[in-house]
């Protein structure tokens, strides 16, 4: 249900338009189907205050009138009468049905926030909030007001997820609730004020913040507890279990080829994920070696494919695994449903590396960053350095570079072993790298203002001021789901297959980086579509006994 929006936002088109005419049909669809009663949207602007920004949202605003009259909208000044009213002091602020709802955009919903915007129209226009009903009975015992503040940038693909999580609370209990959604490059001094160094930033309260997209359950129990929450349902709480012949976990290429191979040959399934679909290439910026496309974005690229495995099965993102249990079925128990399954496939992919230093974890999101893609934005026009010598590390130098953040390389070698391409586009850009070097050291209290870096030959300690260090030193398998099955794993703890996607265990299987090898895109397509044909065989052979 997501827009897509013509990649260069701000070119109007001949015709008056904004949009390009595949966002024009699409939307048409969308508001055709979804919307029920008419959303009004306040827009305020002030004149010499992030203007761009404002004829942004003022276009935006008239094409979706255009598209579907049941969405209005009325622009007004900071001084107005509406602007005291309802607390507004920034240009621009968009404020949707705020008689009903405290739901706010700070900031022009531009990029990625387009997405919250929309789907928040939608849900105010049908009035339903579409939260699982555990989430709603938690939302029910709210007794107290709470006014969430998430801060995004156009470019993270997470963001979209939390914002939405508040604007679900916010539609759901509108006498408790009020959501904001605050653009950080639009209003960087209210970002410095709360600490943003990561989005998407939540905060709950002054003394209760969290960084990164959170599963909806989770959400929504800190939104009632403050307090942090990670596993919110025992298993067997979410009832009856669901059947299905194979449940998939993971949303990557591997676990999304996996499902459309599994479906087509005829097997029920579902894909299962705790945050979003596509895994790391939903945050890599640009990808070059997937057969088909000598450029593509890699959330382009993921959007295709969820959009042709969702043909096929439910894809179910921001779904926790909470617990798996073996028996006659295979037992998936999540944070909002069990499945019973004849099957499973783990393809949970990995996760970035840390360089298990002091400070690290304090002043993760606040400095330190493992995502380029979603944080880099926030360091325009200041000093990064990006540790690393392999493809995703040059790729993240190139994207923080192409936004105006004034970055360097760390490597612990004297040479990179990332594709000769990227290489040499490294050196096109004239990124500084500073050859034989470590990390030793973080500084820094609130933030991170300094890091020493440690010469591998002559041992000599070197002081860098530095505003955000971002890391990609290596990978590691995502296994703490389903260690205690006691699959047989490598030295380094990837799973092991026998090359067809069948583990050590009968009715488990293994597909993309979560089994090591050469962990890239199309290896792991492969992957997903071999073991998919794998368990297609063997519960079939199972079914002939």
């Amino acid at each position: 249900m997501c827009p897509i929006f013509s990649k260069d936002k701000n070119k109007e088109k001949k015709d008056g338009w904004l949009l390009d005419e595949e966002s024009k049909v699409h939307l048409g669809k969308v508001f055709k189907e979804y919307l029920d009663v008419e959303v009004q949207v306040l827009l305020f602007t002030a004149k010499g205050e992030n203007e761009p920004y404002c004829a942004y949202a003022r276009k935006l605003l008239r094409d979706l009138h255009r598209i579907d009259s049941r969405i209005g909208f009325e622009e007004l000044g900071l001084d107005s009468e509406a602007a005291k009213k309802y607390g507004v002091e920034r240009s621009p602020t968009l404020l949707v049905q705020p008689e009903t709802y405290a739901l706010r955009f700070t900031g022009a919903p531009a990029g990625e926030e387009a997405q919250s915007f929309i789907q928040t129209l939608v849900m105010v226009s049908s009035r339903d909030s579409g939260l699982s009903e555990v989430s709603r009975k938690m939302l029910k015992a709210l007794e107290e007001d709470r006014y969430i503040r998430v801060f995004v940038n156009p470019g993270c693909p997470y963001c979209p997820g939390q914002v939405l999580n508040a604007v679900k609370a916010a539609v759901e209990r509108p006498d408790r609730v009020k959501a904001e959604c605050i653009e950080t490059g639009e209003n960087q001094k209210m970002a410095e004020a709360y600490t943003v160094g990561s989005v998407p930033h939540t905060v709950y309260t002054k003394d209760f913040v969290t960084q990164g997209l959170e599963p909806e359950q989770v959400f929504m129990a800190q939104l009632l507890t403050l307090n942090p929450s990670k596993k919110l349902i025992k298993p067997g709480d979410t009832g009856v279990a669901q059947r299905v012949d194979l449940v998939i976990v993971g949303a990557g290429p591997a676990g999304l080829t996996a499902g459309i191979y599994a479906s087509r040959a005829g097997l029920t399934g579902v894909v299962l994920d705790a945050s979003i679909a596509g895994g790391q290439v939903a945050v890599t910026p640009v990808v070059e070696n997937y057969p088909g496309f000598s450029s593509i974005g890699g959330k382009e690229l993921v959007a295709s494919l969820l959009a042709q495995a969702r043909e096929y099965l439910p894809v179910h993102e921001g779904e926790e695994v909470l617990d798996i249990k073996l028996g006659r079925d295979v037992e998936v128990y999540t944070s909002q449903a069990v499945y019973a399954a004849r099957a499973l496939m783990v393809a949970t992919g990995a996760t970035w590396k840390s360089l298990g230093i002091d400070g690290e974890e304090r002043l993760l999101g606040r400095g330190i960053s493992y995502c380029a893609s979603c944080d880099g934005y926030l360091y325009k026009g200041r000093d990064a350095l990006v540790v690393g010598g392999g493809n995703t590390a040059l790729t993240d130098a190139l994207h923080l570079k192409n936004l105006g953040v004034n970055v360097r390389i760390v490597h612990r070698r004297d040479s990179f072993r990332a594709e000769q391409r990227l290489q040499d586009a490294v050196a096109r850009e004239e990124i500084p790298v500073l050859w034989n070097r470590t990390v030793d050291k973080l500084e820094g209290k609130e933030k991170l203002t300094r890091v020493m870096l440690r010469d591998t030959v002559t041992e000599e300690l070197e002081a860098v001021p530095v505003d955000a260090l971002f890391l990609a030193i290596g990978i590691i398998p995502n296994t703490d789901i389903v260690a205690h099955l006691g699959m047989d794993t490598t030295s380094a703890g990837y799973i092991r297959t026998d090359g067809q996607g069948r583990t050590s265990l009968p009715r488990i299987y293994a597909a993309g980086d979560i089994t090591g090898g050469v962990q890239q895109i199309v290896t792991a397509v492969s992957e997903g579509g071999v073991a998919a044909m794998s368990v297609f065989e063997d519960l079939s052979k199972k079914a002939e006994e």
